[in-house]
């Protein structure tokens, strides 16, 4: 995997009820505010559900910053989740995950995984699952919808552009 991976992303995105079994989805954080997830986290967590509830994945490995500034993503995602139906014994959690690529490389050096699907908008949920796969993991993507506003659709697609995929592939150049 080299710098065009990064960039682009490969390999093909799911939907939820078409994705491939695997024992854990990571579940990628992303600003919450006032306890509640944003439309972002709000999209992936849905995903992540329906996963959970279809019997695709057994864990979710909520991933994301503890201590960001907006709040606590771990938190709000496992309550949202938690207040859903999902066990807690079906939760794994990262809260020192303050980009894809250490969400990627913890998943597999802490929490010791091998196979994962990745939960997120199409957009990153092929950078994250092409870093995946860069780190050894047997990764697949799956899209998460958003019910976000136009604005925070460019804002989100100009950063992933702009900034987020050159940063991946520098990332998996200089193996991070």
């Amino acid at each position: 995997m080299g710098i065009a991976t990064g960039l682009f992303g490969a390999g093909p995105l799911y939907d939820p009820e078409t994705a491939p079994a695997a024992p854990v989805a990571i579940v990628f954080g992303a600003s919450v505010r006032g306890g509640r997830p944003g439309s972002f986290v709000e999209g992936r967590l849905d995903a992540a559900l329906e996963l959970y509830s279809r019997g695709t994945i057994e864990l979710l490995l909520i991933s994301g910053n503890a201590g960001g500034t907006s709040g606590d993503e771990i938190a709000v995602m496992t309550g949202w989740l938690r207040a859903r139906g999902v066990p807690a014994t079906a939760l794994l959690a990262d809260g020192a995950a303050l980009d894809t690529y250490l969400s990627c490389r913890h998943a597999r050096d802490d929490f010791g995984l091998s196979r994962v699907l990745v939960v997120s908008q199409f957009f990153h949920a092929r950078r994250a699952a092409a870093l995946a796969r860069h780190l050894g993991l047997d990764a697949d993507g799956v899209r998460a919808g958003c019910a976000c506003t136009r604005r925070a659709w460019v804002r989100n697609l100009a950063r992933e552009y702009v900034l987020s995929r050159p940063k991946a592939a520098f990332d998996m150049v200089r193996n991070r």
